[in-house]
This record gives C-alpha cells, sequence and structure tokens, in this order.
C-alpha cells in the first residue's frame, strides 16, 4: 500500500515538471552543493531541491559572464549550512526567480536577465553576513577647475569609502558613465533618493556607522553599475523571524565580539543605540535626557568608545572595552523598549 503512495506522488511530481512549461517564469526552491570542477578546484553549484536537478544560469550579456556577487553568495551559503546544503529541508532554501529556457530530468537552464535570488533561513546566526549597499555618484568641486568623485549611499548619504584594485581603478570606473556617454541613460545614477541607477558596492566591512561605510580591499569586494540581475544580493540572508534594526545591530555587535573583533563589536554596538534612537548621537542624546542616571552614563560611555573605535590608530580597543560597550548598549536598549 505505501508503495502505491509513492508512486502516486512521484506520478504527481513528475506531472508538475511537466507542466513547467519552456519559456516560463518560475521560482526554484534550490540549495547550493560544493564540488570540484574541470581544473580539480572547489566550486559551487545549484541544485533544485526535491529532485535535485543541476540549475544552469545563461546570459548573452558579456558583461555578466562573470558574476562575483553571486559566487559570493553561495559561498555564504555553504558556510551557513543547514537547509541550504541539503536537498530535503524545506524550513531553509535559496529561491531563484528566473526565466526557464530549457529543462530536462537532468538540469534547469535558466536565463540571467530578469534573474533575482534570496535565501531563507530559520536561524540569524550568520557568522559573516553580506554587507551590500545601493550608492549614487557624488560630483563635487576640489578647487577651481578640478572636480572629485565619490560615492554616497542611496536615502542616507552616508559616505562609502573603499579602493578596491586601487584608487585609480575606482576613479576610472566612476567616470565612466560620463567617459561612454552612458550618465544620460542613467540619470538616476548621481542622485540621492530613487533606485533606478545605482551602484552595487558589496563585501566586508571594516567601519559600519552612522556617517561612514568602509570597506575592506579584499577578493569579496565588487562594484557595479546598476540596474544588475542580482539586487536581493543586498541582506540576502532573509531570517524567517525579521529582526528589527537595533536587533541585527545588536546581534551583529555580539557576533564581532565573540569571534575577536573587538573594535567592529563596539562600532556595532553603538550603531544598535543609534537606530533605536532614531538614526544619529544627537537623537541619542535627546532621547536620553530624562533616563535614569545610569542609563545616561551607560549611553556617553559607549559614545567614548565608539569614538575610540573610529580614530583606532594612535589608540586601540581591547576585549574589555568591547566587552564594556556591549554592555552599555544592553543597558540603553533595555530602557528604551
Amino acid at each position: 500500500m505505501s508503495g502505491s503512495r509513492s508512486k502516486a506522488r512521484r506520478a504527481a511530481q513528475a506531472a508538475k515538471q511537466a507542466a513547467r512549461s519552456t519559456e516560463s517564469s518560475f521560482v526554484l526552491k534550490c540549495y547550493v552543493e560544493s564540488f570540484n570542477n574541470a581544473a580539480g578546484r572547489p566550486d559551487v553549484r545549484i541544485r533544485e531541491k526535491s529532485t535535485k536537478r543541476l540549475v544552469r544560469i545563461l546570459t548573452d550579456n558579456q558583461s555578466f559572464r562573470s558574476f562575483p556577487p553571486l559566487s559570493n553568495l553561495l559561498r555564504d551559503c555553504l558556510e551557513h549550512g543547514g537547509g541550504l546544503i541539503e536537498p530535503r529541508s524545506h524550513d531553509e532554501h535559496i529561491a531563484i526567480s528566473a526565466l526557464i529556457l530549457v529543462q530536462s530530468k537532468q538540469e534547469i537552464t535558466v536565463s540571467l536577465e530578469g534573474f533575482s535570488v534570496s535565501v531563507r533561513i530559520t536561524t540569524a546566526a550568520v557568522a559573516s553576513p553580506p554587507t551590500s549597499v545601493w550608492a549614487f555618484i557624488e560630483e563635487y568641486r576640489i578647487d577651481e577647475g578640478n572636480a572629485g568623485l565619490r560615492l554616497r549611499q542611496k536615502t542616507t548619504g552616508r559616505k562609502i569609502e573603499m579602493y578596491g584594485k586601487n584608487e585609480k581603478h575606482l576613479l576610472t570606473f566612476l567616470s565612466s558613465p560620463r567617459f561612454t556617454g552612458g550618465a544620460t541613460q542613467m540619470p538616476n545614477l548621481y542622485q540621492k533618493d530613487g533606485f533606478d541607477d545605482y551602484v552595487l558596492v558589496s563585501g566586508g566591512t571594516a567601519t559600519d556607522s552612522y556617517d561612514v561605510l568602509l570597506f575592506n580591499d579584499s577578493d569579496e569586494l565588487t562594484y557595479l553599475l546598476g540596474p544588475t540581475p542580482d539586487t536581493a544580493y543586498r541582506d540576502a540572508f532573509r531570517s524567517l523571524l525579521e529582526e528589527s534594526a537595533p536587533e541585527a545591530h545588536a546581534r551583529t555587535a555580539q557576533t564581532h565580539f565573540e569571534r575577536g573583533r573587538y573594535r567592529e563589536a563596539v562600532l556595532s554596538a553603538r550603531l544598535a543605540v543609534e537606530t533605536a534612537c532614531g538614526g544619529r548621537g544627537t537623537d541619542v542624546k535627546r532621547r536620553l535626557d530624562d533616563a535614569p542616571a545610569d542609563v545616561r552614563a551607560a549611553g556617553s560611555a559607549l559614545y567614548e568608545k565608539r569614538n575610540v573605535a573610529v580614530h583606532e590608530g594612535a589608540t586601540r580597543v581591547e576585549r574589555p572595552d568591547s566587552l564594556q560597550a556591549i554592555g552599555a548598549m544592553h543597558l540603553v536598549l533595555a530602557h528604551l523598549a
């Protein structure tokens, strides 16, 4: 009897697969798999859950032949493990929305054009979640007859600092829309509000504060002109129970502390308090004006620790400093709650 039910389930599954017509858009629940490529090097690939079919991504756009953010995302999924690497788990998965071009019993081929991806996880304990932001190019005057270019985050206006390969490479990249004429087709690239056009910056961060976001110069760092087919890379790890901004920063502070990144822990702790109070340092001061003396003292101490962390060089943030900052953060957040 159980064999008959199993056959019926397989038949129903086969019918569903057949119902997916070629040249149709579909959401695939997938997992990531590690393997050795033709060169014998470790690599990653995507398979559909339940069927284990290989998912291939094709594009006619030569500029997208190599797409580092997607590769970085898949490696983050591999590091996370759990349902993101298991065929049978349905609680966690990589959701891919794409145009299906061709499919068979062994594989599915989808188009990179119109491709988007998000990740669903049941725990927020991700050691190194990807940090990606949409930015705009700001043109400013250095002196008489000379202009400069820099990146700022969309909406917030935070300065984004990074060099990538080198400073000249970044400036060439930021200048390219004007030189190629692409700027006329992407006017929103130079505007603070709106996400029609942007620079997508992804990678690990050394500083994440209310006024500046400093990216590490590493292989994970990428900066691309948008729109791109990978806009979902930003905050791709989505907990099934969504966190508030203060909760997310508080969790990040604790993660940094546990992994010995004391300076980053202090910065995240202060950011948790700032977002809970409404934004900037003045908002924190206003919200804590009528607070008990110990809460006000904790807010002031955290602010001082943050200043030391931002200007680290002549000074250094050690484990006790980080521990005090996290303790102050919890005290202030408890009061605000």
